[in-house]
């Protein structure tokens, strides 16, 4: 066999060995990104009156083997402090009319520890931020975003720029909004 034969083999081999490294690492990060490891879940009645409370719960569900420590900022389990529903009612976006809140870095109490399999409700009334004075149908969904989450306690508080977010994912609820 001449050495160019030789010299080819080797380099196919090598591109075939490379290829087959690439393809597994790709795999290993596909799997990881779709790995669920936390999931919303929100809850609203059928019926609200226009001007009275529209009572929205929801849940953060901990899908993982794992104590988890979740910041609740821009969620519900802190109130609503920001745009963090995203709210349409016959497809028109709904005005964000509530606060607005800047912040500093968070304390430990700004986070909140959520056992493996375990969840974490909160009830909010949309009408302490957002215009519901039509009457129509609504659909509602969180923004789906937490910007802090680990698994070691003593890491926490972290200041903002150590803060390690995640989209979240969790389907959309409606709900009628009818006049008294």
């Amino acid at each position: 066999m001449s050495g160019t034969i030789i010299k080819k083999i080797i380099f196919l081999g090598t591109l075939l060995f490379i290829s087959f490294i690439s393809t597994g690492e790709q795999h290993m990060k596909n799997k990881q990104h779709r790995e669920v490891i936390l999931e919303y879940s929100l809850k609203v009645e059928e019926r609200y009156h226009v001007g009275r409370e529209v009572n929205v719960e929801f849940t953060l569900k901990n899908m993982t083997g794992q104590t988890l420590w979740v910041l609740t900022w821009y969620t519900p389990l802190e109130g609503i402090k920001g745009n963090i529903f995203r709210v349409t009612r016959e497809g028109e976006e709904a005005l964000y009319i509530g606060r607005m809140v800047k912040r500093a870095n968070p304390s430990k109490k700004d986070y909140v520890c959520i056992g493996p399999g375990k969840s974490i409700s909160a009830t909010v009334d949309l009408s302490h931020g957002y215009d519901l004075s039509k009457p129509g149908e609504y659909r509602v969904e969180f923004n789906g975003r937490i910007h802090d989450m680990t698994v070691e306690e003593a890491s926490l508080p972290r200041k903002m720029d150590m803060h390690k977010g995640m989209n979240l994912h969790g389907d959309a609820v409606t709900f009628k909004l009818i006049e008294p």
